[in-house]
């Protein structure tokens, strides 16, 4: 039953009880009382419209109690959840009667009693979360900074040994600063580009897709071909799988390659010891699924929860991450982008599998 059905009934009560304290009332002074005092009924009828008039003053009374008192109740808790104050109502004891169950007035306003409780959960559990954001979001800053005073003292200390007007370096010397030069500059340019995109998500800003048609598996080869040469995979091995070597969807090229990229460097970041990768390429009726599975540490059930979190780095920011830690945010966000998904399935120590699924058209 609803409020607005429950209201009816106990409007109709109260309208009945009316009609019955009238009909017990009116006789009773009538046929008591003015004889009592020695006053004749029908000299008197003026006064019958008084004890009418008592009676529905009286009547009016407990009815705006009846139905008013919640609804105080009510503003005193949405005041309370105003103020971010999300500990138990103290008045809400009163609402129950000793055996547990809500009062007849109360009970006419149960369904937004039981509304207003799970807002406070709910505005709970969205205080915990802001609060848990904008912690992550403080050591995020501390680690983005870190990240990029790096790379940028690395490029600092180099230039100056070349400027050094007091050693002459040989051309092979000279090859190999500025090799890491631009190494720790292309570097910090990855970390900017994980920035700006960040601020376009952040500010809601559609992310432009330039499609074309190509075959996904010859754009995964490619990748594949370029990760590998990566000295940082040198002691992984890489596999591709797949049934069927041409399998052309529309995607924008440098978007997917750009998240396919950072995946298959979060396997090797995260893999110290040597581990095997395998990509396996699956044509299904309306999609594409991709898999990357790595046989290697795989991930703590924090770390799964929130591998797609902005600003979650899973690293400590004395600890190199190699990243803004925004990369598996992003690479989701860009997934979504074409209208795919992806998932993580990881357990500690028995590796971990990224599954993309991609629309064919």
């Amino acid at each position: 039953m609803n409020v607005r059905k429950r209201f009816i009934k106990y409007l109709l009560l109260g309208f009945g009880m009316w009609i019955i304290l009238l009909s017990i009332t009116v006789p009773i002074f009538l046929e008591v009382v003015l004889p009592k005092l020695g006053l004749g009924s029908t000299r008197y009828e003026w006064m019958v419209l008084i004890i009418i008039s008592l009676v529905t003053i009286l009547c009016l009374f407990l009815f705006g109690w009846f139905f008013g008192s919640p609804l105080l109740l009510m503003m005193k808790w949405i005041n309370q959840l105003a103020h971010e104050d999300f500990s138990i109502f103290n008045e809400r004891q009163q609402m129950y009667t000793a055996r547990g169950k809500l009062k007849m007035r109360y009970r006419l306003y149960q369904e937004v009693f039981g509304q207003l409780l799970n807002m406070r959960i709910q505005l709970e559990k969205a205080n915990i979360e802001r609060a848990q954001i904008e912690t992550a979001k403080r050591d995020w800053i501390a680690g983005i900074s870190h990240d990029l005073f790096t790379p940028l003292t690395y490029i600092k200390g180099y230039s100056t040994l070349l400027l050094n007007p007091e050693y002459n370096w040989s051309r092979e010397e000279q090859r190999q600063f500025i090799q890491e030069i631009d190494d720790k500059s292309t570097h910090m340019e990855q970390l900017v580009q994980d920035l700006k995109l960040a601020t376009r998500f952040d500010a809601s800003e559609k992310t432009p897709i330039h499609s074309s048609r190509e075959n996904i598996v010859k754009v995964v080869q490619r990748i594949l071909a370029d990760v590998s040469n990566d000295l940082r995979a040198q002691h992984h091995q890489f596999e591709l799988k797949t049934d069927k070597d041409d399998i052309p969807i529309t995607f924008d090229d440098n978007l997917l390659k750009r998240a396919l990229q950072n995946i298959y460097m979060n396997s090797i970041l995260h893999n110290k010891s040597a581990v095997n990768i395998v990509t396996t390429i699956r044509k299904e009726k309306q999609h594409v699924a991709i898999s990357i599975k790595d046989d290697g540490i795989g991930m703590t059930e924090e770390t799964k929860k929130n591998i797609f979190n902005r600003y979650y780095r899973g690293t400590k920011t004395s600890q190199s991450s190699e990243g803004t830690g925004l990369g598996m945010a992003i690479v989701k966000q860009l997934i979504e982008a074409h209208d795919g998904a992806i998932r993580v399935d990881s357990n500690r120590g028995k590796g971990t599998a990224f599954i993309i699924k991609l629309p064919i058209k």
